[in-house]
């Protein structure tokens, strides 16, 4: 209520810029949608599909515009004082609006049909850790080149280019196996145990880790979710405000660990060096964190282009190996780099999902968009609920494919099909083996 009344007393959409005043704009829709909408509040339970979803779009509505208020805009781009971000909040917000209804649309407690595991889950576990480790052997020559480099960007960049073969295609797929034969070992391992004390829960994922070391945060931290989401199920805590700290805690971790990757090598001196930078660099944390989760600022680059062309296709078609390279110059990320940097010189933006729809649809298209991402969501959401406890391997599976998926809202449109192409597979043949069974049953 104070929110829409400063506002109320204050626009002037005429004479004045109104940034900070439609920066407003977005905690109020989130306070408004989590008040007067009783499925989109948390679950009691810690670690589920949608506390994941609105831990997101709490950091895009509350933290990160408090952050523009607070320090203003510290991406790169278009940081020009008093600049009018009006498209920016209203797309935030459509999107926003459309996923809501979307998650609304898919009725909460619709039957799905539930099935036991798979039988023979020691040979699953055996087959996946088998490609694994032989996917790892080929791309590092031997775990201790894995182990000492596989952290640095620029060492498992020069390993992509000295693999970029189809053999070396098939072991990037293969090591995403490693976290979900140990997910497989730990089920095996729990059935033959009446409690698993908070020891052994950091063990199995301490081991899930050891095998998901990658210069790609998402490699490291989505499959430790992953695992979490059925080892820790049934976790319930009364003190959300804490865990939400624990969390942003974690957030920052993820980005203090992007900020060693880039080192040619580490060690301990170093990394004690490193960690004092990083918390003295107030501006890399606050942009790091606008950057990842999502600003509105993000989408401004997309508007500064006078002649839009239609980049869907080719943002999809982009990194299907082979495929893939006859489109780059037509996708959205391509178009997106050179309207940021004004120049070739990189390619390591993504262009964001909301901004992209927008550029290839108008306010339609976003609409449609988030709507289809909001039931989407919701389906793969009660699918976890249910199959959690019956079924975990298979949940876990629907957990990590919904976290992939979130790139609809993190990341964008190319790396949502570069996750399916690259990461899904472990997952998505647990889940078609019990979609058979299932299927059999019925």
């Amino acid at each position: 209520m104070l929110i829409a009344i400063t506002i109320l007393l204050h626009f002037d959409p005429v004479f004045t810029s109104q940034n900070e005043l439609l920066l407003l704009l977005l905690p109020l829709a989130w306070g408004s949608m989590a008040g007067t909408m009783p499925s989109f509040r948390p679950d009691s339970t810690v670690i589920t599909p949608k506390n994941f979803l609105l831990f997101v779009w709490f950091n895009k509505l509350v933290i990160i515009p408090l952050e523009l208020l607070w320090t203003g805009n510290t991406l790169p781009v278009e940081s020009v004082t008093n600049q009018d971000i009006s498209t920016e909040i209203i797309l935030t917000l459509v999107s926003f609006g459309a996923f809501a209804v979307g998650w609304a649309l898919f009725p909460q407690k619709q039957s799905i049909h539930t099935v036991a595991p798979l039988p023979a889950l020691k040979k699953w576990a055996s087959v996946y850790l088998i490609v694994a480790f032989s996917s790892l052997v080929s791309l590092y020559d031997s775990f201790g080149h894995y182990f000492t480099g596989a952290l640095f960007t620029y060492v498992t960049q020069e390993i992509v280019e000295q693999n970029g073969t189809f053999w070396g295609f098939l072991a990037n797929i293969g090591q995403r196996f490693w976290a979900f034969g140990v997910l497989l070992v730990w089920y095996k391992w729990k059935t033959q145990k009446d409690k698993i004390r908070w020891l052994p829960k950091i063990a199995w994922l301490s081991l899930c880790l050891a095998g998901t070391l990658s210069s790609n945060r998402t490699n490291m931290v989505f499959p430790l979710l992953m695992l979490m989401s059925v080892v820790y199920a049934g976790w319930k805590t009364r003190y959300s405000f804490g865990l939400a700290l624990l969390f942003s805690a974690l957030l920052l971790f993820s980005f203090f660990f992007g900020y060693v990757r880039v080192q040619p090598s580490l060690d301990a001196e170093m990394l004690k060096i490193l960690f004092n930078d990083f918390l003295e660099r107030r501006e890399y944390i606050l942009q790091a964190h606008q950057l990842y989760v999502g600003s509105p600022y993000q989408i401004t680059p997309l508007l500064s282009i006078q002649s839009p062309s239609f980049t869907l296709i080719a943002s999809l078609l982009e990194p299907i190996p082979l495929v893939g390279k006859a489109f780059r110059e037509q996708s959205g990320p391509y178009i997106y780099n050179l309207a940021y940097h004004q120049s070739l010189v990189s390619h390591d933006k993504v262009i964001p999902v909301a901004g992209e729809l927008y550029f290839n649809g108008g306010y339609l298209l976003v609409g449609l968009g988030y709507t289809f991402f909001g039931t989407v969501f919701r389906r793969l959401d009660a699918a976890f609920k249910n199959m959690v406890p019956i079924n975990p391997p298979l949940a876990a599976a629907i957990f990590y494919i919904m976290l992939l998926f979130s790139a609809t809202l993190l990341l964008s449109l190319t790396v949502l099909v570069q996750f399916t192409v690259y990461n899904a597979t472990s997952a998505l043949l647990i889940i078609a083996a019990n979609w058979s069974r299932i299927r059999k049953a019925s």
